[in-house]
This record gives structure tokens, sequence and C-alpha cells, in this order.
């Protein structure tokens, strides 16, 4: 039974041996053993370009197909290098003449394309490729580097310059807060003046608030005075309103000089009665506004006024002085 299945196998090895793929080069179409690799003629890999032929004709071509040609004679007068080969059968290699080599492979490939050496030139020519495109692309990124330095100081400087003048700017205006600055907005005192009645000089006290509405070098402005008028016998309460304009020079301490027109009613009780006169008022008044701090100034000022009641006339002394916000 075991000699049996022996001979099957030899068998069936001979008949695969028999029927073996050849493979043809595509170059210059000699047929190879499917174990040869590389066609020796031109160095073709057989294995990736081959092709498999699995019977090729082995019988001499009918006479009557071949045609006659005037290069038959070619090989025996010995005129050519160049044999032909479609009456032979196989392509037979033919020895070049001496000083003269001829290779399908090198006209198609060129010469020494697969040694050892041209592969390390290749690889010594992607190599120095590749560091000149390392060189540009770390060159370029240097370049951007020192562009974004550059521009970071440029950035740098010009937020130090902008805040120096930020700086000076807050300098400025604290300099205008105190210096630059004229009456204030609006201020408190307390104002003394006269009308005398007879041998008394009639002493009138009472507070008088201001509201400053043009405040430079032009003041203009309005004030509200409740005074009181103390005489031996009555009190009398006097209500004025008051509209000021003036000149002031705009500093730290700010001298105005100011014409001051009023007018209000004047209550009074004389011998058991409630009486009721209207009192004007005319006069000039000269201060000067201290500002001791941003939001504080401190105003003392004197003057003149004339205070008229009915054909009656008072020449007065004047004197305020009022805290200002």
């Amino acid at each position: 039974m075991f000699a049996a299945l022996l001979a099957m196998a030899m068998i069936l090895l001979g008949v695969s041996m028999s029927f073996a793929a050849k493979i043809r080069c595509p170059v210059c179409r000699q047929v190879f053993d499917d174990k040869v690799k590389v066609c020796p003629d031109d160095g073709t890999d057989l294995t990736l370009s081959g092709q498999v032929v699995e019977e090729e004709a082995t019988d001499d071509p009918a006479p009557e197909a071949i045609e006659e040609s005037p290069y038959d004679d070619e090989e025996d007068s010995g005129g050519g290098k160049y044999k032909r080969h479609d009456l032979g059968g196989d392509r037979r290699r033919i020895e070049a003449e001496e000083g003269h080599v001829y290779s399908d492979r090198y006209r198609r490939v060129g010469e020494g394309r697969r040694s050892p050496e041209a592969t390390a030139e290749r690889r010594k020519k992607a190599r120095e490729k590749r560091k000149v495109e390392f060189d540009e692309k770390d060159a370029g990124l240097k370049s951007e580097f020192e562009d974004n330095r550059r521009n970071m100081w440029l950035r740098r400087r010009q937020r130090a310059f902008d805040d120096k003048l930020e700086a000076q700017d807050v300098a400025y205006l604290e300099w205008l807060s105190l210096w630059g600055r004229g009456a204030p907005i609006a201020s408190l005192g307390a104002r003394v003046s006269w009308m005398g009645e007879g041998s008394d000089p009639g002493f009138i006290s009472g507070p008088e608030i201001d509201i400053n509405i043009l405040r430079r070098k032009i003041r203009l402005g309005l004030s509200t005075t409740m005074g009181f008028r103390i005489l031996p016998d009555r009190t009398d309460m006097i209500f004025m309103e008051h509209v000021s304009v003036g000149v002031q020079l705009p500093w730290r301490f700010s001298p105005y000089l100011i014409v001051k027109m009023g007018l209000g009613p004047l209550a009074s009780n004389r011998f058991g009665n409630d009486l009721t006169y209207l009192v004007r008022a005319l006069g000039a008044e000269s201060g000067l506004d201290c500002r001791v701090a941003r939001s504080l100034v401190i105003t003392p000022s004197v003057g003149y006024v004339r205070y008229v009641v009915d054909d009656a006339y008072w020449n007065s002394f004047t004197a305020k002085i009022a805290v200002g916000f």
C-alpha cells in the first residue's frame, strides 16, 4: 500500500514538473525557468515583471511561412553583429567586438544604476536634499523667530511709551485738579454786613449758598442769602437772591473779582406792626479760592455793598468765609 502511494506521488510530481510554468522576460523576450529571479541579459526582476508561459511551441515554423529576406545571408557573410532569431528559434547571445560593450540594460536604465555605489550615491543625494530642505526650513523658522522677537520688543516699547504718556496724563489731571481749576461748583458760607439805625450799626449775619455756573476765567454764579439784622428793640430778617459776574485766574489759589446784584424782602416788626420792605443790593467783591484738596476749597472774601430800601440806603462793608466742593 505504501509503495503504491509513493509511486502515485512520484507520478504526480513528474507530471507537475513536466507542466511547470516558464517565465518570459518582457525586455529581451527570453524564456527562463521559474527559478530564475533576475534576467541575466538586462537585469529585469522576473518575479515582478516576468510573463508566465505555460507551454511554448518548439516546432520549427513551416517552410512556406518563412519569407525570404535579403539579410538571410548576413550571418554567413559576417556583415554585422546582429543575428536573426526568427529562423533559428531561441535567441542566441552574440559576443561583442573587443573594445565595445553593448547592453540593453544600460540603454534603458543607465549604467551602474543597480550597483551598490549608485545606491550609496542616491542615498547621499537624498541626504543632501533633505539637509538643504532642513536648512531652508530652519532659516525660515529662525527668521520668523527674530521677526516675532523684534515685534515683541517694539510692542513692549510702545506699551512702555503709552504707560508713560498715561502717567503724564494722570499727573496732568492731578495738576489740573489742584492748579487748573477755578471756583468750586457749590459752596456754603457765612456772610456779615451792616445796616445801621441811629447809633446802632445794625449788624447783619447769616448763611449764604453759592452755585457757580462758569468757573474758569469768567466767573458766573447765583447765591442765596438769609440774614438777620439785629437791633436793640427788634430783629429783622432779610432774604435775598444775588447774581454775580466777574473774572478770575484759574489756579490752586485762584483770585477773583466780581460784581453782585441782589433783590429780596426784609421782614420787620415796628411799633407792634409786621412790615415788609423790598431791599435792593449792589456791590463788588474780591476773594481767593484756596484749593486745599482735590474737592475741597476754602474761600475768604471781602467787599462793598449798598443796600437800598425805598428812599433810604446804607453803604456797608461785607465779608464772607465759605467752604466749597
